[in-house]
């Protein structure tokens, strides 16, 4: 019996290649569009590395860059310890304020600072030069002239000079006070001097106590 031969249809072929040359183009798209993204990623990259060279590297000896995570580890080695510390009781302090609702303003700073300055002009020197030749900044030297002075309120009424206070150290020093200086204002310096002094002393028991009841976790050693 003869076999039937059976027609395929080929209808449907243009629509399969079709579709195939589609998917092929698509696909090519994707890899384009990909290969886009990651040229630009690279480009941008390389831009914030460019743009922050100065930040990452902090000298060069013949051409060989010195990176500033060597500067800071070295900085840590030799200060960190002390830098730390500091950073922790300024922490306290400003904590405690808060806690007393205690504030002191810029007025109050800004007066402290030409307070500062007078007395340096007195010695021959200005503020800036001193500030030069400490490697400081007028924003460093405000931010600690602002805890001194809410450590000044903290122990506002624990610290008292007398009469006598001033008379004693006045006996115990005179071959140090100029013969020829005012009695009036030596006993105003003298006044100031020992204020600051048991200032000083109970801003030391106040940050001692502070430290004791705080929780204080060092995650690094120093």
């Amino acid at each position: 019996m003869p076999t039937k031969k059976t027609n395929i249809s080929t209808r449907h072929t243009p629509f399969l290649k079709s579709n195939i040359s589609s998917k092929h183009t698509i696909s090519r798209n994707y890899l384009n569009k990909r290969n886009v993204i990651i040229a630009l990623v690279v480009i941008f990259i390389v831009a914030i590395i460019y743009l922050l060279r100065n930040q990452l590297i902090v000298a060069t000896v013949n051409g060989e860059p010195i990176n500033r995570l060597t500067l800071i580890n070295q900085l840590e080695k030799q200060a960190g310890k002390k830098v730390l510390e500091g950073l922790v009781t300024n922490t306290l302090i400003l904590q405690e304020a808060k806690k007393r609702n205690i504030t002191v303003s810029n007025n109050e700073i800004d007066s402290e600072i030409k307070n500062i300055d007078d007395n340096l002009k007195k010695r021959g020197q200005s503020l800036d030069q001193a500030l030069m030749l400490q490697g400081l900044t007028i924003d460093v030297v405000k931010e600690q002239v602002k805890v001194n002075l809410i450590m000044r309120k903290l122990s506002a009424g624990k610290i008292s000079v007398s009469d006598k206070d001033i008379s004693d150290y006045i006996d115990q020093n005179k071959k140090l006070i100029p013969q020829d200086a005012n009695l009036e204002d030596t006993k105003k310096q003298v006044r100031q001097q020992l204020e600051q002094q048991k200032l000083q002393e109970k801003g030391q028991e106040l940050i001692k106590s502070l430290q004791d009841k705080a929780k204080i976790n060092y995650l690094i050693k120093l």
